[in-house]
Order: C-alpha cells, then sequence, then structure tokens
C-alpha cells in the first residue's frame, strides 16, 4: 500500500534533498518503463510515461528551506524542482518530452491543476497557479483523495491524447502510468485513506511514488 511504498522511499531516499530524490525516480521510472540494452537508449517519440504530479499546497508547506542557496518556503521549492523535472535542468534531470505530464494540487481537497498534456511548455504556468491555502477550512493535506484523483486521470490517458492531439492518439500509447506525490506530512484531510487511494491506484495499473520536502 502507499503506507509501505512510503516508508520505503523514506528510508531509502530521505538523506538525499527533493531534487536528488526526483532525479533517482526519474531513473526508476524511466528503466521500468524504457528497457535498454547495455548503453544503448532508444527513444520512440509515440510512446512515453503518462504521469500525475501531485504537489502539497497545505498551509505547513509555508515554512522557510533553503534551495540553490536561496531561501524560500516548501512550495517554491517544489514549484522550482517541477519545472526542473518537467523541462529538464541542463545536467542530471533531461526533462520528459515523451511523456504525458498533469498536475494535481491538494490541501482540504485535491484539484486537477493541469490536465495530462505533451504541451510542457504550459506547465511552468499552471504550477504558477498553485498557491498556500488563504482560510484555515481550506488548510488541511487529503492524500488518500488526491492520489485516487491522480490516478483516475492516468486511467484516462489515452482519451486525454484523442481530445488534445486527434492526430496522434492512434500511435501514442503511455507504456506505464505514474503518480509522483510530493509533500511534507501526513495524511489530515479527505474521504479516502492513502492506502485506500493506493488500492485504487493499482486497480487502474498506476504506480505511486512519494517524495518528501
Amino acid at each position: 500500500g502507499a503506507a509501505r511504498a512510503g516508508r520505503s522511499w523514506r528510508q531509502k531516499l530521505s538523506f538525499l534533498p527533493l531534487l536528488l530524490r526526483l532525479i533517482a525516480i526519474a531513473l526508476v521510472v524511466t528503466a521500468l518503463a524504457r528497457p535498454q540494452k547495455g548503453l544503448e537508449q532508444v527513444r520512440d517519440s509515440n510512446e512515453g510515461i503518462a504521469i500525475e504530479m501531485v504537489v502539497d499546497r497545505s498551509g505547513s508547506m509555508e515554512q522557510q528551506m533553503v534551495f540553490d542557496g536561496q531561501r524560500m518556503n516548501r512550495l517554491e521549492v517544489v514549484k522550482k524542482v517541477f519545472a526542473q523535472f518537467v523541462l529538464g535542468n541542463g545536467e542530471k534531470l533531461k526533462g520528459r518530452p515523451n511523456d504525458l505530464i498533469g498536475l494535481v494540487s491538494v490541501a482540504h481537497y485535491p484539484e486537477s491543476t493541469c490536465p495530462l498534456t505533451l504541451a510542457h511548455g504550459t506547465l511552468p504556468r499552471f504550477i504558477e497557479t498553485v498557491q498556500l491555502p488563504r482560510t484555515r477550512d481550506e488548510d488541511g493535506t487529503a492524500i488518500g483523495d488526491a492520489i485516487a484523483l491522480a490516478a483516475a486521470h492516468s486511467e484516462q490517458a489515452e482519451d486525454e491524447m484523442k481530445r488534445q492531439s486527434p492526430d496522434r492518439a492512434d500511435s501514442y500509447k503511455p507504456k506505464r502510468k505514474v503518480t509522483i506525490l510530493l509533500t511534507d506530512g501526513e495524511q489530515t484531510r479527505g474521504k479516502r485513506t492513502p492506502p485506500a487511494g493506493d488500492a485504487l491506484a493499482k486497480d487502474w495499473d498506476s504506480k505511486i511514488y512519494l517524495s518528501r520536502v
């Protein structure tokens, strides 16, 4: 379940900064979805991964930290790392040009911030719309519901391709469906528990990765 997966990733990656953890997840996802022979890398523009990024925007994400030599809150750090994960940073992260990327933000309840898309140039604008809660009633962390919503979007990846790019829809097939959860806390809100959300994701053949900020 999600709890087991979360503990496993925390144990293995908790000592790493967020950016390095995402690099590690990116490598794992790529290795699982695109087997390689020796050092040869094969990229098929008609095959990729459907990746739903779930960003925690709860009040605790206002806590300050240092990233790239600058002091900023955790949500600002996640926004920067999200952009680097999607578009690349010229170093370890090469970007995800062949992958469908979508964005779900979550506080008291999850929201579909951006549908799965190959038009990655639009994603930085969407991530900038994600803001900390404005009221106490808006605050909280509905992790289970967010996982379930992200998995539901991944399940509709082929339909989303038909809607956005009908000329490519018949040839483009996601090889794997993945949800990456970026959070600094535990479940405090929501109808579904994280294990319940994880079980639903498994029913739809979507794998969950957790990265703590």
